[in-house]
């Protein structure tokens, strides 16, 4: 049952956070996945970093439907990081779950995540299973499962789906850095993992849209420079003894970045979905 907080607002076990710029055309089925889920004790924090394209009018339709949304509007534009942090200092919940404003929510995904944190105390941060759907919504037919055994040569958890208990982050300061845009929530799993213990399930709990217009297409170069950030200092800063096979991975990645952005985006692509790349571009 949801309580009060000492401002007088209704606190939740969990809070939704979902970012959003200029989401119009994805956005109605991200949050139809968030207020159909089997799991009713949530606030849905929607932070839009003003949108020009019509999505404050679709977040404002579904709000006077649905109190469990809150919509925050930026006064300036803030970027993605900046209105992740909003979003988490606005929030009541136990529980932060991200959610991205162009995929969709598995339709238990907050029960099945929510029950795993109330049961296992010692996890600060919870992740899952994705599986790839293109712009129109279709699988792809390849599933991606968190890795938690990469050491420091993969990011452990996928951002859109992890659940995080919120008092780790209030207890160490732990947000997310600016410094590592592009890769942000990577150095805060780590900063998590040297605290307490992260974990994933197996179960598919988002559908992760891919489309020509999405970070992972488009930035990659930038992602890529930002993760070779993220490992540099988890090694000098974290004190994270890298393995001979992290050392590799990082050599590799550093040598990948003097190939053209496109050829980056075919080898990921072919890497990912084998000859399946034609559906996403």
């Amino acid at each position: 049952m949801a309580f009060l907080n000492e401002a007088g607002m209704n606190k939740v076990k969990v809070s939704v956070i979902m970012p959003t710029y200029n989401s119009a055309r994805f956005i109605k089925p991200a949050i139809e996945s968030i207020l159909s889920q089997t799991f009713q004790d949530f606030e849905f924090i929607i932070i839009d970093d003003l949108s020009r394209d019509g999505t404050l009018e679709v977040l404002h339709s579904y709000a006077q439907r649905d109190n469990r949304m809150r919509i925050i509007r930026n006064e300036k534009y803030m970027g993605l990081i900046s209105s992740l942090n909003r979003g988490i200092r606005e929030s009541t919940g136990e529980y932060i779950a991200r959610m991205d404003s162009d995929d969709i929510a598995i339709k238990d995904r907050l029960e099945k995540q929510a029950l795993i944190m109330e049961t296992n105390p010692d996890i600060y941060a919870l992740g899952g299973a994705i599986t790839y759907i293109d712009a129109s919504g279709n699988e792809l037919g390849v599933v991606r499962h968190c890795d938690l055994n990469g050491g420091i040569k993969r990011c452990p958890l996928i951002h859109s789906t992890v659940m995080i208990r919120k008092e780790i982050l209030l207890l160490n300061g732990f947000h997310y850095d600016e410094k590592y845009r592009y890769a942000e929530d990577y150095f805060l799993w780590l900063q998590i993992a040297r605290k307490g213990k992260i974990s994933a399930i197996n179960d598919v709990v988002t559908k992760y849209r891919l489309n020509s217009n999405a970070a992972k297409i488009r930035y990659l170069k930038r992602i890529l420079r930002a993760t070779l950030k993220v490992k540099k200092d988890a090694i000098f800063i974290l004190n994270i003894k890298p393995a001979f096979k992290d050392i590799i991975v990082m050599l590799c990645e550093a040598a990948l970045l003097l190939l053209p952005a496109q050829v980056i985006l075919f080898l990921y692509l072919r890497k990912t979905f084998g000859k399946r790349t034609r559906v996403i571009l």
